[in-house]
């Protein structure tokens, strides 16, 4: 039986992976998202989620913004960084996901992406 901690540590390196793949272009965030890990233990896990669906949803601001896509970008591989290191987000990061992303749209597997989506913009858009 695999230990509590080494199955965090193991999908922090997978969740890691997943978001380079996105930078780089390997992936597209629904295959990523498609394949995060139902962790519902480890808030880090739900902060690169949502992290990762606003790049989704910020396609526009990626395109009309200057700089707003290397910036995005920038922050996902910090977090990206932090997730392969087997750390915690900083607080600050954390209270900030949660407060505008109380529910956990991980957990939710009944949906489809597109309908993650669509409730991300509609969060966003409040």
């Amino acid at each position: 039986m695999e230990s509590k901690g080494l199955k965090i540590f193991e999908n922090r390196i997978f969740v890691s992976n997943l978001i380079n793949d996105v930078i780089v272009g390997r992936k597209t965030v629904q295959e990523a998202l498609s394949l995060f890990p139902h962790d519902n233990n480890d808030i880090n896990i739900k902060c690169a989620f949502d992290a990762l669906m606003h790049r989704e949803a910020d396609e526009d601001l990626r395109a009309k913004i200057l700089d707003y896509k290397e910036t995005q970008d920038e922050f996902l591989m910090e977090i990206a960084s932090i997730l392969k290191e087997n750390q915690k987000l900083p607080k600050n990061i954390i209270e900030q996901y949660l407060k505008y992303h109380n529910d956990n749209l991980i957990a939710d597997s009944g949906k489809t992406f597109k309908d993650i989506l669509k409730q991300i913009k509609r969060m966003i858009n409040f």
